[in-house]
């Protein structure tokens, strides 16, 4: 009986210390974040919770559309796609399926809207939507897309204003590879692998063709990408590494082309020479959108797939000042 009191009180006594260990180390990591991301930190705001970031949800693409009406893409543990509208705080799913009515597969990298359309990144193509019909649509919903647009890129992520439609590719060495044609040395010396396509919108929001108006060669690692003014800005990120935000003033043009099925397509570049700031910001940023003079970063860091951004509170849409 001494020896189970003994082995009682030694356990009782060794969880007291890991959880105090547990509970140090959680506090000595705020404090570096603190230090670490302090512009970020200093000057970030938060947007709305993300939708069921709790129960399976990896959030992806993020869209605006007005007021506190947003969009969210992703998928769930199954690599269901999963397409959500969140309302004043009040989140509903709508089940993307296609034309048989089957569940959809992809991670929904992106998601923007232009008038009534909606478009989401995925697989290398854009899933077209009705903002009307999303918006009017009931909580679990199936819903196929009105059109299906091949792009000539992998169509990781997406960003629409009024007049444009932009639609990059995720890159990583080993990983998640892309056609060597879009390999571009910059003048500065920064090695790309990876492009950003621009494409006209109609004025009603609907591709008015599919061929871009022109590319863009980025770096690699971008999950989201966004633009306002002359002011273009991409969010990067990769595993449990600081994400970064950065920020660059206008397109360099490269004089060169790519070869969009037989078509010359002009060639800009974002690099080191036209590069403005760097935000270091928390692990596993995702999408971007602008609203007003602020652009909003999603998070997948909270999400039960990675789990350690509930440690540290990460179940928010965050916005970031331009200037």
């Amino acid at each position: 009986m001494k020896v189970l009191k003994k082995l009682g009180a030694f356990l009782l006594h060794l969880l007291f210390f890991l959880v105090l260990v547990l509970l140090l180390v959680w506090v000595g990591l705020l404090a570096a974040k603190l230090i670490v991301y302090s512009d970020y930190m200093e000057n970030k705001e938060p947007v709305c919770t993300l939708p069921d970031i709790h129960k399976g949800f990896v959030p992806q693409g993020l869209d605006h559309v007005a007021d506190e009406t947003y969009l969210f893409s992703g998928y769930h543990g199954n690599n269901m796609l999963s397409l959500y509208v969140s309302q004043d705080g009040v989140s509903k799913q709508i089940l993307p399926v296609n034309e048989k009515g089957e569940d959809m597969v992809g991670h929904g990298g992106g998601i923007t809207s232009a008038k009534d359309y909606v478009y989401i990144a995925n697989n290398g193509r854009l899933l077209v939507y009705s903002l009307s019909e999303l918006l009017a649509a009931e909580d679990g919903t199936k819903m196929a897309p009105r059109q299906v647009i091949r792009v000539d890129t992998e169509a990781s992520f997406c960003f629409a204003d009024e007049t444009h439609i932009y639609v990059g590719e995720f890159y990583i060495a080993d990983k998640y590879e892309i056609d060597l044609s879009h390999s571009y040395t910059t003048p500065a010396g920064d090695e790309h692998r990876a492009l950003v396509s621009c494409y006209p919108l109609a004025e009603d929001g609907s591709l008015a063709d599919e061929f871009p108006l022109y590319s863009i060669s980025v770096t690699g690692l971008v999950q989201g990408f966004a633009v306002k003014g002359d002011t273009f800005i991409l969010s990067r990120s990769w595993g449990l590494n600081s994400s970064t935000l950065e920020f660059y003033k206008g397109l360099k043009n490269s004089g060169k082309t790519v070869d969009v099925s037989g078509m010359a397509v002009p060639l800009y570049y974002l690099d080191s020479s036209n590069h403005e700031k760097t935000v270091k910001m928390p692990a596993f940023s995702e999408d971007l959108d602008i609203v007003g003079d602020r652009v909003i970063v999603s998070f997948e860091s909270a999400c039960n797939k990675y789990i350690v951004g509930k440690l540290f509170f990460a179940d928010q849409v965050i916005s970031y000042p331009i200037k």
